[in-house]
């Protein structure tokens, strides 16, 4: 499902009016139960807040092909941002760096590292092919990236960071590391 063919679009923002919302976007028995009985509706506002807010930024590990194929592989995964396995969600994906202009454009799916047919973050993607090293950016991961993010297969959650309108960039959350890992482990 693309962002936007959601039940309630990414781009619908807060001060849009309430009233609109359940005149338009709610099933018709909701509508009525809502209106006909004075109830307050709230609504979990996380992709209406922050889903464009925040990126899922990964270094290129590697560009393989299985002959039917290409694979561009990057340092995040499913464990960071589970959306597109788990529900098929869509995550616009490009490089850090404009390519030259004379870069080829080939269809890529766009995997990580971690063990399992379901960790992608992308599938058939038009991009050009990328270096080793180099930055790819998942948008739209805002919403729920972080609160939705595991240790599977041992991944350390990443750290973040808060960018001004000024480009200054401060770290908000420290990644985990091996030893936050097996601390749980302690006294056992």
């Amino acid at each position: 499902m693309h962002v936007d063919d959601a039940p309630f679009p990414a781009r619908l923002r807060i001060e849009n009016d309430a009233q609109m919302l359940i005149e338009t976007k709610l099933p018709s028995g909701v509508r009525e139960l809502v209106l006909s009985r004075d109830l307050n509706l709230i609504i979990e506002p996380g992709r209406s807040l922050i889903a464009n807010t925040c990126c899922l930024v990964n270094r290129v590990i590697g560009v393989k092909t299985n002959g039917t194929k290409n694979f561009v592989v990057i340092d995040g995964s499913m464990a960071e941002l589970i959306r597109p396995s788990l529900y098929d969600a869509y995550q616009h994906i490009e490089l850090v760096s404009p390519p030259p202009s004379d870069a080829q454009i080939s269809t890529f799916d766009v995997v990580g590292p971690v063990c399992e047919s379901a960790d992608f973050l992308g599938k058939d993607r038009e991009l050009p092919t990328p270096p080793r090293g180099a930055g790819l950016v998942v948008h739209d991961a805002g919403a729920y990236c972080m609160s939705m993010a595991s240790s599977y297969n041992l991944k350390m959650r990443p750290p973040e960071y808060w960018v001004e309108d000024d480009g200054s960039v401060s770290k908000i959350r420290h990644g985990e590391t091996f030893e936050d890992h097996v601390r749980y482990f302690e006294g056992l």
